[in-house]
């Protein structure tokens, strides 16, 4: 599953969940490059990988071509990860192997919003707290 979302300003939001194969990536880029098309500039991105995990080699080789692609568009970019350490390291290499100093992997999203906020306006501020915030538990009946 992937998601990826543009409101306001530079600010790109995306989501990534497992299990993800080979046609759902080529769509995910499709979809990434049709929004950072229409942006001037550098973006900031925000990329939830909290329902992913463990991706396949050739997934993990395909999102380092699409991220090496972008970096040079990058402002910043910030990876929410979940708790799986493995996990951790595969992302980390990703981003190590994707040619940007820019992006950095969080575990924690306050500190992930701190980061990218220091490079947003106030109106992107405000829909990156928005997109961040925990969703609300419903109750059972």
């Amino acid at each position: 599953m992937h998601n990826v979302e543009h409101h306001v300003g530079r600010l790109v939001e995306v989501r990534l969940a497992s299990p993800l194969n080979a046609e759902e990536v080529q769509q995910f880029v499709l979809e990434l490059n049709a929004v950072l098309k229409k942006l001037p500039g550098k973006y900031v991105g925000l990329v939830d990988l909290h329902d992913a995990h463990v991706f396949v080699p050739a997934i993990s080789e395909s999102l380092i071509q699409l991220l090496s692609a972008a970096a040079a568009r990058v402002e910043r970019a910030a990876f929410l990860i979940n708790e799986s350490a493995i996990f951790a390291l595969q992302v980390e290499r990703i981003l190590r192997s994707s040619n940007s100093d820019n992006r950095r992997a969080f575990r924690n999203t306050d500190e992930a919003v701190k980061w990218l906020g220091e490079a947003l306006t106030p109106e992107e501020r405000v829909r990156l707290k928005t997109v961040t915030m925990p969703k609300p538990v419903k109750a059972a009946r």
